[in-house]
């Protein structure tokens, strides 16, 4: 080959590896530091195609993991994104994206955040090895663990130590959008010696939230909620008007239950949809007695779940917002105070936020900021190489049609 009809080639190759480097800065060693103070941004950075990967760039601990976008559209998919602990950083959680199926019409796996917001367990819809990944955010490295049963694994609580995760587990495939509630049998899983038990009640689960020490687990059930003491397996019935309002309903100082109130619907859509959420109240979770809070009436974005708690008499939820396309991550003081906003989240109508979750450890300390900028990490590898092979292929062109305009000028 002539030295001249080498730098086409040359000139391709060189343009593509460009792009590669390029496209893949950011992130890095200082992203997985964690913050003095967790925090969330004044308002949630916007949908965005080039937010990179926990496994190509793991932001450290996190404060909230959501679901950003509804359906498979034209270029457009539902991501499962998680919010650094310095409100600044968003990754994808690309191993909850990866393990769904088709019965999730393109959304993410089932998943759930840790209370700390170092990990995120990830489920299965329909799988014929009952198991469940843990993804470790600071690292980016992740953990399997089988369970005894189950056709579906849908993560439902972790214990505030985070050495526990229940597990709704069931003996056929299960669908978010099946038209109800996902109900099945809860494994309780030990992630220190990697075992699992299938704890033995009357009927189907719905939703589960450990005490704060972890040595019971408070289970919902139809008519009701059980709680189950993970020792000695005794069992107390609880009165509820309404459902088990999330795996962080427990108060820290294990005296409140926290339950949504509900407007039944005829067609409930979705695992965590039981019905029209109207407010929260709360119920004596260890018979101590003394005086309950009063029921509070809100406009919760469903399903309602209380996200953590900001000390014994106040806590964090998502409020949707009256006559605006816009929803809010809010403190609700249980006295009956007006909600504070913490962080808003826009343009809803073009992709929608869903399971919202939060490190509920964070609950009592976070402070709002606004960034300058955000840290989305590496652009998603399917990108920079489609990137990279086109602007190869351009530059290859174009110095081919200089080289060529130049030898018909000799």
């Amino acid at each position: 080959m002539r030295p001249a009809a080498a730098v086409p080639p040359v000139a391709g190759a060189v343009v593509a590896v460009a792009v590669l480097v390029l496209t893949g800065l950011g992130g890095g060693p200082t992203a997985t530091a964690a913050p003095a103070v967790p925090a969330v941004p004044e308002v949630m950075a916007d949908y965005s195609h080039l937010t990179g990967s926990v496994s190509s760039s793991p932001p450290g601990p996190v404060v909230a993991l959501w679901q950003h976008g509804y359906g498979v559209e034209l270029l457009d998919f539902p991501q499962a994104v998680v919010l650094g602990a310095g409100g600044d950083t968003y990754r994808r959680v690309d191993v909850a994206e990866g393990r769904a199926g088709a019965e999730t019409q393109g959304d993410p796996a089932p998943m759930l955040l840790s209370p700390d917001g170092s990990r995120v367990a990830v489920g299965d819809h329909d799988t014929e090895r009952p198991d469940v990944v843990v993804v470790d955010l600071t690292t980016g490295e992740t953990t399997t663990h089988a369970l005894p049963a189950g056709r579906s694994v849908v993560p439902l609580a972790w214990s505030s130590d985070g050495g526990s995760l229940a597990g709704l587990v069931s003996d056929e495939p299960t669908s978010p959008y099946s038209g109800g509630r996902i109900t099945g049998r809860v494994a309780v899983l030990d992630l220190l010696t990697d075992s699992a038990e299938v704890l033995d009640l009357g009927g189907s689960v719905a939703a589960a939230a450990f005490s704060p020490d972890g040595s019971e687990i408070a289970v919902e059930q139809s008519g009701g909620v059980t709680v189950v003491d993970l020792r000695d397996g005794g069992e107390r019935d609880l009165e509820v008007e309404g459902v088990l309002a999330g795996p962080a309903a427990w108060s820290p100082d294990g005296r409140l239950l926290a339950v949504t109130t509900v407007e039944p619907v005829s067609a409930p859509a979705g695992v965590d949809a039981p019905g029209t959420p109207t407010g929260l109240s709360f119920v004596d979770a260890g018979g101590r007695g003394g005086n309950l809070p009063d029921p509070l009436p809100l406009d919760l974005a469903g399903p309602g779940r209380v996200l953590g708690w900001a000390g014994p008499a106040e806590v964090l939820a998502v409020l949707a917002v009256d006559g605006v396309d816009e929803q809010t991550l809010s403190a609700v003081p249980l006295d009956g105070a007006g909600p504070r906003t913490l962080m808003r989240m826009t343009d809803l109508g073009s992709y929608g936020v869903g399971r919202f979750q939060l490190a509920s450890s964070a609950a009592g300390s976070l402070e709002v900021v606004d960034p300058d900028d955000v840290d989305r990490g590496p652009w998603p590898w399917a990108l920079r190489a489609l990137l990279a092979a086109v602007a190869g292929l351009l530059s290859w062109a174009l110095a081919r049609h200089l080289l060529r305009g130049r030898v018909r000028t000799r």
